[in-house]
């Protein structure tokens, strides 16, 4: 009896913990990919025909960028957001700032990858 109460929890918290790695999504490090992203980044930046603080269009979305198979991606004032995931309440995804100099606004959740990319998880 004692033994199946424990297996039971076992496979309960077992998948627990598949359901949470699914829900955070990896980013990628490679130097090569994030060079790719920050280009595009500061392409989309840059190009006047993009308004600077609403969402790209998905037809508009440079390759690399596109790979990441983002949610959105949107330009402000600060940046380019590109959310790939979003669970409820949570949100992880890349951050590129229009100046690498410039620290980040004063807000936990933002890790920097290299290449002047940041990813973050607000929840």
């Amino acid at each position: 009896m004692i033994g199946g109460q424990l297996r039971e929890g076992m496979l309960v918290n077992l998948a627990a913990l598949w359901l949470l790695a699914g829900c955070s999504p990896g980013h990628t490090r490679d130097p090569a990919t994030l060079q790719a992203i920050r280009a595009e980044a500061q392409a989309l930046m840059a190009n006047p025909q993009v308004d600077a603080s609403s969402r790209v269009p998905e037809s508009r979305w440079p390759p690399a960028i596109a790979a990441l198979r983002p949610e959105w991606v949107r330009i402000d004032e600060d940046g380019v957001e590109i959310p790939v995931r979003i669970y409820f309440d949570d949100s992880w995804g890349y951050f590129i700032p229009r100046d690498p100099r410039k620290p980040l606004k004063p807000r936990s959740g933002y890790s920097a990858l290299g290449e002047g990319i940041y990813w973050y998880h607000f929840s």
